[in-house]
């Protein structure tokens, strides 16, 4: 079945017109309202709504302003608590930008805002010294098919749906790749040290707390520290004997009203109160399949071995000195709309989004 489109159906309503002003001059003016009206009155609601084929039907819902807002609401609830946990979502107002890079020889300072009458001000901003970047696109599709045969709240539905899941699994795709390249720099950083958690006479406390004050010192108090291990690094932590006694409970009943006194094991919600500036601590559980396709699986831990204490605004800026963010464009950076594959069988709903994660302080940070 061929639909009209809707400028097709406006020109016949123009067409309906002329017929009406025939109308009017052989039969009476009442009449030929009437007849404009009824006539005119179907055709806008046929161009609107029952009469659209599947693909305008899908790109009319898919970027109507409810669900337009609805994708956006999905994929902020979608980014994973670990990747926005190291790089915090920084926008920018345009694709390419520009952000100040810390280093070893280039360290954040805290500028001066006294100013003497008469003097400058300290002027804050960007320079050619700085670096540029351009945020990266990236994209998901997902097929919607029989879209001609759903009624339009089934197809909205459908759409929902469709949104839902590559907003997921785009979070998923964004927290692999923040993971990856907060890891590959951890292990480059000269506070890098190497520490057994499973040697009975390493005090993984003492170790993680030079390393937070060494990466205080790297911040300058220009972002607070965070603390994030990896998935066996966290379970040889919490079964150190040096770790367990300081998590020891006593209660009354014992044999003559004695203490019977015991350990538990600490939960990654207690780490922080143990260690010095109570920073945020999280854990790290994502797996990847390190196997090639046709072959057995080999899952492992994205980051394992390694627990890495960092700076981090938790909402950042382009100035400030904190080891990883997430560059996104201002307004929501996730974008849905659709499409007809190439042999106009189905119709596909396509999901964009602009981001860019970067290590822009890689002094003030480290791994044991």
């Amino acid at each position: 079945m061929k639909f009209m489109s809707l400028n097709r159906m406006r020109v016949s309503a123009w067409i309906i017109g002329i017929a009406a002003i025939a109308i009017f001059f052989k039969v009476g003016l009442g009449y030929a309202v009437l007849f404009a009206w009824s006539a005119t009155a179907s055709l806008d609601f046929m161009a609107r709504g029952q009469c659209l084929g599947p693909e305008s039907r899908i790109a009319q819902l898919a970027t109507s302003p409810l669900l337009q807002n609805f994708a956006i609401t999905a994929s902020q609830a979608a980014v994973r608590k670990v990747g926005s946990f190291i790089a915090p979502l920084c926008e920018v107002p345009d694709l390419t930008f520009r952000y100040k890079v810390y280093t070893e020889q280039n360290r954040y300072r805290v500028p001066s805002t006294k100013r003497q009458p008469g003097s400058k001000a300290t002027v804050i901003g960007f320079s050619a010294s700085d670096s540029s970047a351009t945020i990266e696109p990236n994209a998901l599709d997902f097929p919607i098919p029989n879209a001609e045969d759903l009624s339009q709240e089934g197809l909205q539905y459908s759409i929902m749906e469709a949104q839902s899941t590559l907003a997921d699994v785009s979070g998923l795709a964004l927290e692999n790749e923040i993971i990856t390249l907060a890891q590959k720099a951890a292990l480059a950083s000269p506070l890098t040290a190497v520490a057994d958690f499973t040697n009975n006479q390493t005090d993984p406390i003492s170790l993680l707390d030079a390393l937070i004050l060494n990466v205080v010192k790297a911040a300058k108090n220009g972002a607070p520290v965070k603390v994030l291990f990896g998935t066996t690094k966290f379970k040889q932590f919490r079964d150190n004997p040096l770790v367990r006694s300081r998590f020891i409970v006593a209660a009354n009943g014992g044999a003559g009203g004695a203490k019977n006194v015991g350990t538990v094991s600490p939960t990654i919600g207690d780490v922080g109160g143990l260690l010095m500036t109570n920073p945020e601590v999280e854990l790290s559980m994502m797996v990847i399949d390190e196997s090639a396709p046709g072959q057995a699986a080999n899952i492992q831990f994205l980051l394992d071995q390694y627990v890495i204490v960092f700076a981090s605004n938790g909402t950042p800026n382009r100035m400030d000195p904190s080891f990883m963010k997430t560059f996104a464009t201002m307004g929501g950076f996730f974008k849905s709309g659709s499409y007809t594959t190439e042999d106009q069988r189905d119709q596909v709903l396509k999901m964009d989004w602009n981001t860019l994660p970067i290590v822009t302080n890689s002094v003030a940070v480290g791994a044991l």
